[in-house]
């Protein structure tokens, strides 16, 4: 069982997600809570905190990184809200609004999954592949072959090697960075996640890989240089 806690600054809001995290099983416990209520909380249990990002302050941020095993955090908000916290190094995803229902599902499956391989780390093998569903099929898609990622509102391209075209896929790029390890990939702009792997060298402000240039945001700059840093 997982607990969710939800802290919305509106109330119509916590409620539909409220009630689309109350659908389907892995959880039978969502509460919408104001921050008073969520920093008096103590549980043992796996925990997963929903905060819209006008509700997210330093004292939640200053309270969970006090916890020794804290809840995840997922930030809620527009794409413009999202892009200005992603330096947030306590946020483990974002869900973008409007929300929906398949969107809330995606996202609480890999809380799961996520929440299940931390608390039985001999049953989380890393992944080598992802299926994605493109054109009313399930493609099979082996992490090592991908070079870059291009996020298109609710879409999502995933450029491949040797191939010319490349796959779209109904998930969004948030949604689709959960099922990637920050160890091999890293998001390099608001649009694009990277293979760090296939870069082939990095300029200023951007970054090449075989014939593509892809843009680096300036807010993610710090990342990126902690991801190269850590293969140097």
């Amino acid at each position: 069982m997982i607990h969710f806690y939800i802290v919305h600054h509106q109330l119509s809001e916590a409620v539909f997600l409220q009630a689309y995290l109350s659908t389907t099983d892995f959880s039978n416990n969502v509460l919408v809570v104001d921050e008073a209520a969520l920093l008096g909380t103590h549980t043992d249990q796996p925990a997963a905190i929903i905060c819209s990002i006008p509700s997210l302050t330093n004292n939640i941020l200053k309270w969970l990184k006090k916890l020794h095993n804290p809840p995840l955090l997922i930030c809620c908000g527009t794409g413009a809200e999202i892009e200005n916290i992603v330096n947030t190094q306590q946020v483990f995803a974002y869900l973008q609004t409007p929300v929906s229902l398949e969107r809330v599902l995606s996202l609480k499956k890999n809380i799961h999954d996520y929440l299940f391989q931390t608390a039985k780390p001999e049953l989380a093998e890393k992944k080598n592949f992802v299926f994605v569903k493109s054109d009313y099929k399930l493609i099979k898609i082996n992490l090592q072959e991908i070079l870059f990622l291009s996020g298109l509102k609710d879409y999502t391209q995933v450029f491949l090697k040797n191939k010319k075209t490349p796959l779209t896929t109904l998930k969004n790029l948030k949604e689709f960075e959960t099922k990637l390890s920050p160890n091999d990939f890293v998001r390099v702009h608001r649009s694009y996640i990277v293979a760090i792997s296939q870069i082939d060298y990095i300029s200023k402000n951007e970054i090449t890989i075989e014939s593509y240039t892809i843009p680096i945001g300036n807010a993610f700059r710090k990342v990126l240089d902690e991801a190269i840093g850590k293969n140097s």
